[in-house]
């Protein structure tokens, strides 16, 4: 049909078609329960009082899951997806929660303690599907601005909540998160977290040995309980009085080009140490150099510098490098990907408890959707963001048809490329058994 009068002179009619335009949503859903996300989640709450009448813990967490998927900014948004009769019929779900009873949901601490765990539940079973043995494990802290009553001042100088997250390198999922006040330190629980991760690996029959961090990760404790447990660590060094007596007795000799994979950077110069510290281990320093471009009263120095420590012993200088800003790709990109794909910079309420409960969903969101692009995705697609996922496969308009005996999904209006995804994740259903 070719529209030949302006958009101005047609008619507005509210139609009750069964279409959707947020198919993949559907998929998102299915492919959770394949791969044994729902049994979790009712194991996990069946371990409390049960739920015989209402919404199910499982249509909660998913309703959140779908909503900060498909795009919402606010738990209101909600609103959207309980009123697409086409999405509703494609779960097989009559009902779904209002943004109010989403919001009593995440008040309660031990909802949230659950949907922790319920993450890295679902962690540990993807470790075990992976071929990888050994694995690295990255840490790192987000802080998020709030104007929030809850919110406090972090050293940044802004009212703010922080985020923890660790991740699996080779998984890309987050295994370890803690959400707290912004004036916590962003040291604390690094350790606590990296000794969940190492318990995870086991669990799922593997082992960490690496672990990378910034700065807030460069203590005694956590480097004893690396060379306990035999892992490689790669830490950005704090550069204090030892470390920076250190680099003044470096010689210009000292001091080479690099080379490899960062021998395009002609303005950076490097040289290798042993550092002893506090605790008498001595460990391998990296030091990088380059010009200062604004010396000033509050630094004067000549030279910036950079330096990262290892207790590696056989690692290449630009191979180690390289290795530690790898954690770039992984944690920091995931930080990006939870704070701004799934909009979990966003505090709804005063109350700490319901923010650090949507941050919690936050986290499991992307943990699922990752789950879907390691499992259900294949070749290039499994690197998409969470824009790019939304943008050609959870966004697509569809609908669930009966013809005869058989039901159908019909995609409609894509491209090939989007019509063959679709048909190899449903080829997909059914092999990941949980």
């Amino acid at each position: 049909m070719r529209l030949t009068v302006k958009l101005s002179q047609v008619e507005l009619k509210r139609g009750k078609d069964s279409i959707t335009g947020r198919i993949g949503l559907s998929w998102v859903k299915h492919c959770a329960e394949d791969f044994g996300l729902r049994k979790i989640v009712e194991g996990e709450y069946a371990k409390g009082r049960k739920h015989r009448r209402g919404i199910t813990p499982w249509k909660k967490v998913m309703s959140a899951v779908m909503m900060l998927l498909s795009g919402g900014q606010r738990v209101e948004d909600i609103e959207v997806l309980r009123a697409d009769q086409g999405l509703m019929e494609s779960l097989g779900w009559e009902d779904m929660n209002s943004p109010d009873t989403m919001l009593n949901f995440i008040a309660s601490a031990r909802n949230n303690g659950r949907n922790r765990k319920i993450s890295e539940a679902l962690v540990i079973e993807s470790l075990k599907r992976i071929e990888d043995k050994e694995l690295t494990y990255d840490n790192d802290a987000t802080f998020l601005d709030s104007n929030k009553k809850s919110a406090a001042y972090s050293y940044k100088g802004r009212r703010q909540f922080s985020g923890l997250i660790g991740c699996i390198a080779e998984l890309g999922m987050v295994n370890t998160v803690d959400y707290r006040a912004g004036n916590v330190s962003p040291q604390a629980g690094i350790l606590n977290q990296l000794r969940k991760a190492i318990a995870q690996a086991k669990k799922a029959g593997k082992r960490i040995v690496n672990f990378r961090s910034d700065s807030a990760g460069y203590q005694d404790k956590i480097i004893t309980e690396c060379e306990k447990e035999g892992i490689n660590w790669y830490i950005t060094v704090d550069q204090n009085e030892g470390v920076k007596r250190l680099i003044s007795r470096r010689e210009a000799v000292d001091w080479k080009t690099m080379y490899g994979a960062a021998k395009d950077r002609h303005d950076t110069q490097w040289a290798q140490a042993e550092y002893v510290v506090s605790k008498g281990y001595k460990i391998r320093v990296l030091i990088l150099r380059w010009k200062n471009p604004n010396p000033d009263l509050f630094n004067a120095s000549e030279y910036c510098y950079h330096v990262i420590g290892t207790n590696n012993r056989e690692i290449d200088p630009m191979a180690w490098l390289e290795f530690h800003n790898g954690r770039m790709g992984t944690i920091e990109a995931i930080n990006k990907e939870i704070k701004t794909g799934l909009g979990c910079s966003y505090t709804p309420s005063h109350e700490f408890e319901k923010n650090r409960g949507y941050f919690v969903l936050g986290v499991l969101a992307y943990n699922i959707l990752q789950m879907m692009k390691l499992f259900y995705f294949e070749g290039l697609q499994k690197l998409w963001t969470i824009k790019t996922v939304r943008y050609y496969f959870i966004n697509v308009c569809g609908k669930i048809v009966k013809s005869g005996r058989k039901y159908y999904c019909q995609i409609v209006n894509v491209t090939n490329e989007i019509f063959a995804l679709f048909r190899h994740c449903k080829s997909r259903l059914g092999q990941c058994y949980c």
